[in-house]
Order: C-alpha cells, then structure tokens, then sequence
C-alpha cells in the first residue's frame, strides 16, 4: 500500500489552534521530553555511533545510487551498505510514501559534524539514509499513520534487523534508517547478495511484498520488540 501523506503531512494542513488542539488531544506528533532544548554537538570520533569508520570526503569510499521507481539518487558507503539503504528507500517508496527528488529530502552521506543525537553520526559514515528529516524531525514521535509503521516494520523484518528505524531510538528521528551491524558483518554481506539477487529475479523486491501476510506480520513484530526493548 502506498500514499502520499503521513500523520505529520496532513497535520501541516490544520492551522493555528484547530491543529495544536488536534495534537494534543492525540497525543501524537509531539516532541519526546527533552528533546526541545538539545543543542548540537560536534562529533570529532574517528567511527560513528554505529562503529563504522568516517569518511573524510564524499568521493571517498561512497557510491551515487539511483532509486529505482524515482528520480532519487542518493550517496552513501559504496558496497554492501549502498545497496541495503538504496533498497530501503526504494521501499519506503513504494510502501510508505513518495519520494521525489525535487523535495531534496534525501539524505545519506554527510560530512556535517553537527549532531543532536549521536545515531545522526551515522550519515558521517555513509552508513544512515534520511527520508523527509524535516517533515519527521528529531524528538518527534507519531507521524505515521499505522499502516505506514506496519510497512516500515515489514521492510526491517526483510532485511533481518541489519537496518534500525531511527523511530526506534530513545531520541526519536523517524525519518532516519541506519546500519545496524559493525564493519565485516556476514550478516549485512548475505542481505546485500540477496537484493542483489532480487534485482535481476522477475517476482522478487520492492514492490512484490504482502505486507498483511500473517507470517511477515509475526516475523516484523518480533524483530521489533528486539530492537525496541
């Protein structure tokens, strides 16, 4: 299933009071407490949070990749981390909602050292993707409607935990997915060979998945309580 608006996205649509009622009768679309007054901080580690190396610069060990079915393209660690964010995004495309370039809201490689939460490092490896950050901004939980969280679960289940939801962290940024698995994981190896796979199969990949499938439902519940405990 596929839309183009989340709960953050028709909220834009409320103005003035009527919107600000609307968020806190639900609850929902709020900032998590204390993350109004984080500050930035300058991340100076040698590896981002996630363990991966940073890059010193963009044409160094990173990759253009286009996102098929968009007119996306987005840079990020050249190989098996290229390949496993791309697909992310390309689902997130088809299952979650639009994306398009000409919003510029994707993001993965970043030399920026500026952070709020230390996972936003992650894009200084190359190893984090960014779908829409300001529509989904830090400290902001809800945004998507409960269809959307269930696809999101659905293509983390796929990829075998090797990716974590930035709407999962204690600091939450529901727009960010990040490798979750350090450099040299045969896990991440295996599930980049298999979309690779995928690719060139005829029924396979984004956009062949049922996501209301009972068993794809269980397998995605259960990763989730793993990486949200």
């Amino acid at each position: 299933m596929n839309t183009d608006f989340s709960r953050r996205t028709l909220l834009r649509g409320f103005t003035g009071v009527a919107a600000g009622a609307t968020l806190l009768a639900t609850g929902e679309g709020l900032l998590a407490p204390g993350i109004a007054q984080a500050a930035d901080a300058l991340w100076n580690e040698p590896r981002s949070a996630n363990g991966w190396g940073v890059l010193t610069a963009r044409s160094s060990g990173t990759a253009t990749y286009d996102i098929p079915g968009t007119y996306v393209r987005v840079v990020l660690r050249e190989g098996a981390v290229g390949t496993v964010l791309a697909y992310v995004a390309q689902r997130f495309h088809y299952d979650v909602t639009r994306l398009e370039a000409s919003r510029g809201q994707v993001i993965g490689y970043s030399d920026n050292r500026q952070v709020k939460a230390d996972f936003e490092s992650n894009h200084l490896s190359g190893t984090a993707l960014a779908l829409y950050p300001d529509h989904y901004p830090l400290g902001v939980k809800g945004n998507f409607f409960p269809h959307q969280v269930t696809a999101i679960r659905d293509i983390l289940a796929e990829l075998q935990g090797v990716v974590r939801w930035g709407g999962d962290t204690e600091s939450p940024k529901e727009s960010v997915f990040y490798i979750d698995v350090p450099p040299g994981s045969a896990k991440l190896a295996l599930v980049a060979e298999m979309l690779r796979q995928w690719s060139v199969t005829p029924g396979k990949g984004a956009g062949t998945q049922n996501i209301e499938d009972p068993k794809r439902i269980k397998a995605a519940k259960k990763l989730a309580n793993m990486q949200t405990a």
